[in-house]
């Protein structure tokens, strides 16, 4: 049963990922949050009186049992966290998607292999598409798991060059799972199907949605025991990505290049704000083989299954908080000023009004919008693709 209200819970409008892991920390079990009043849920921190009383209206109108029936008839293949098979390192980050949609043979909770994301940009030069390919082709052999966003550029060269190594691969998609996007990777798509794993959180026929690949990037970080981000602009989503492997507490590494190819220019940001600079091959395998045997030794210390109270998620929010701060500079306590008069989206507004004209961090950022750290991130860098605000190193951000 507690499977049909992780489903449930979803289809709550304004109750997003973060809200439902505080709900299944507070209540123990999705079922039982389900049947308290109103007046308990106010204790969930992020729920207020008008969402309160919205859930309350909604739940009225969903039957969990009868959305499940329904849901599984439309989409046999899909996890949530309820599921023996939904990956294990995914639910420790707070924003796990509740529903995950697969295809594919590869279980991740069924292998003992180190998950590392290999991520840059959709237009890399020869020296990153090399490196990438030399990365990836060694660490497949070694056993890792790659995880990627089947992108152009980078990310095809990632899977591409694990598949050829005959290694496995995870690739997170900003569609549904039966849209192989871009169509340039149609038979790519078809490689991974074989032996290794596709997912999404969107349902099968989602199409390609601007918005739907910054907030997929939050699932290949969650996925993986480390980030490597091998080519990358200033302003491009493997940044992102890189971000919320730090905030989720993830190691994070960057391939170093010259300061005159603009598509490395990310690279050195991300160095430059304490991730770990790749060395090479052999260098990198040892540094991974020593996160994996690290992360194996705390999961054993844990319990089994997934059991978190408030407490636990005020300690793993407080030990993202000093994750990222390995990255961040401390906080601005400057106040936001007034937004100018110019034409933004809608959504974009919240998130503009709470940047000062002074730097502040991405944590400050979160506390301030509460929003998830993924979408908040979309949204930042939509406003800087506006050219309205900026971002700085440590990953402060101010306005223009």
């Amino acid at each position: 049963m507690e499977r049909a209200y992780w489903l449930a819970w979803s289809q709550i409008k304004d109750v997003g990922p973060v809200l439902i892991k505080r709900l299944h920390g507070r209540f123990g079990s999705l079922a039982l949050a389900w049947q308290a009043p109103p007046a308990e849920l106010l204790a969930v921190d992020g729920i207020g009186l008008v969402t309160a009383d919205r859930i309350g209206e909604l739940r009225s109108q969903l039957n969990p049992q009868q959305l499940l029936d329904q849901h599984e008839a439309q989409y046999p293949h899909f996890w949530t966290p309820a599921d023996p098979d939904y990956p294990s390192l995914l639910w420790e980050i707070p924003d796990p998607p509740p529903v995950l949609y697969y295809r594919g043979p590869l279980r991740p909770n069924q292998s003992t292999a180190i998950t590392v994301s290999i991520v840059g940009t959709r237009r890399p030069s020869p020296y990153g598409r090399r490196w990438t390919q030399r990365l990836s082709s060694r660490l497949s052999q070694r056993q890792f798991t790659i995880v990627s966003g089947m992108a152009a550029g980078i990310d095809t060269y990632a899977h591409q060059s694990c598949l050829k190594s005959n290694g496995q691969t995870i690739a997170v998609l900003g569609t549904g799972v039966d849209v192989a996007y871009p169509h340039s990777n149609a038979q790519l798509y078809q490689h991974i199907l074989k032996t290794g794993l596709i997912l999404s959180e969107y349902p099968d026929g989602t199409p390609p949605e601007r918005s739907h690949f910054p907030r997929r990037n939050r699932i290949i970080a969650g996925l993986s025991h480390a980030t490597l981000v091998t080519e990358a602009p200033e302003r491009s989503g493997a940044l992102i990505t890189a971000y919320l492997a730090n905030d989720y507490g993830r190691h994070v590494y960057a391939l170093p290049d010259g300061l005159d190819n603009p598509t490395a220019r990310g690279c050195l940001v991300l160095v430059n704000t304490g991730a770990a600079i790749i060395m090479g091959e052999n260098h990198l395998v040892t540094e991974l083989l020593n996160i994996g045997i690290a992360h194996q030794t705390k999961a054993h210390a844990a319990q089994d299954t997934p059991n978190i109270d408030s407490t636990d998620v005020t300690d793993t929010n407080n030990n993202h908080a000093a994750a990222a701060n390995q990255l961040n500079e401390p906080a601005s306590e400057t106040a936001p000023t007034a937004v100018p008069a110019m034409e933004l989206d809608e959504a974009l507004q919240p998130i503009f009004k709470v940047i000062p004209d002074d730097p502040i961090t991405l944590d400050n950022l979160v506390k301030a919008t509460q929003l998830d750290t993924s979408a908040l991130l979309s949204g930042l860098l939509e406003l800087e693709l506006a050219g309205v605000i900026t971002q700085l190193p440590g990953g402060q951000y101010q306005r223009k």
